[in-house]
């Protein structure tokens, strides 16, 4: 696992603040994007999954039809939110925005 700075929350919720949709539940953070088809929504699973090997940083996710949600912190700093984390949530959010302008 790549270095990491667990957060504190002024600084989860600064953070937040330039991420759209995003939230904190449960001690994590999570999102959800819907896309036009199931094809969509795996192919951004996809483009997700290949971010994620390249950061050695792996979010859970959920995928319904259309749907594809995403709920995590970072297991290695104890089950804590960190820059990591913020970090993936802003490649999540640039490719969501890519699949969009590709309609």
């Amino acid at each position: 696992m790549a270095n990491y700075k667990i957060l504190s929350e002024s600084e989860i919720q600064s953070a937040l603040e330039t991420l759209p949709g995003w939230s904190v539940k449960n001690g994590n953070i999570e999102a959800a994007f819907a896309f036009a088809t199931f094809r969509d929504a795996i192919a951004f699973i996809v483009q997700i999954a290949i971010e994620a090997e390249v950061m050695n940083h792996h979010p859970e996710f959920h995928n319904s039809y259309n749907r594809v949600s995403f709920s995590f912190c970072t297991h290695d700093a104890g089950h804590k939110i960190t820059n990591l984390d913020i970090e993936t949530a802003k490649r999540i959010s640039a490719a969501a925005r890519r699949f969009e302008s590709m309609r």
